[in-house]
């Protein structure tokens, strides 16, 4: 009986140091790392990220081929079930509205039934930085954190889109209690937006 609790002990123990040892980023030490923040992040939060954004790289990349623009954004939950995932179809659609963004906040919300994702502690990966409208979008949305790969600075550098202005708005965000974690991977995303216009895809915005 003792060898027993002394196991229990051990094993109770070996776990409460493992979730203690975990490394936590604070937002200097992320900056360091090159990574935009508004909010302390962990090692496995940072781990999940890059496995994730990897996939929505891939998923970009994969829609363009079929008419889709250059932005993918995937809707998850905080168990990692995807609530909803969509392409930029500005194009597609003929309409200027539909960022990636857009179209899966729009996605998520007819499939839980509410405007309001706030009680689903949802997060949201995205390719690229969202521009103006869609951190507007977002702000209004209930997603409670925002996982970016792409700076807008590189997205426009690249593609020649326009991001928009946006002062402060991580600051805006966290007074609002949305996380937002940024430029994570950020090579992997340059190299699909450098596909896309490589591709002679359009580069739509509205004429001067």
């Amino acid at each position: 009986m003792k060898k027993i609790f002394a196991l229990l002990l051990v094993v109770m123990l070996g776990g409460l140091y493992s979730v203690a040892a975990e490394q936590t980023y604070s937002i200097w030490e992320l900056n360091k790392m090159g990574i935009v923040a508004n909010s302390p992040m962990t090692e496995t939060q940072y781990r999940n990220a890059i496995d994730i954004l990897k996939k929505v790289h891939e998923k970009t990349a994969q829609n363009m081929k079929t008419g889709s623009g250059p932005f993918y954004a995937a809707v998850i939950d905080s168990k990692g079930n995807i609530i909803a995932g969509e392409s930029n179809s500005v194009v597609k659609d003929n309409c200027s509205c539909y960022h990636a963004e857009v179209n899966a906040i729009r996605a998520a919300q007819k499939k839980l039934g509410t405007y309001d994702l706030a009680p689903y502690n949802l997060s949201i990966y995205v390719n690229a930085e969202p521009c103006i409208m869609c951190v507007g979008a977002l702000m209004w949305s209930g997603i409670k954190t925002v996982y970016y790969s792409v700076p807008s600075k590189s997205v426009e550098q690249i593609t020649g889109f326009d991001e928009g202005f946006k002062p402060s708005w991580l600051r805006e965000f966290r007074k609002r209690g949305i996380t937002v974690y940024g430029n994570i991977i950020p090579e992997s995303g340059e190299a699909v937006l450098q596909q896309y216009v490589n591709m002679g895809k359009t580069i739509y915005k509205p004429s001067r």
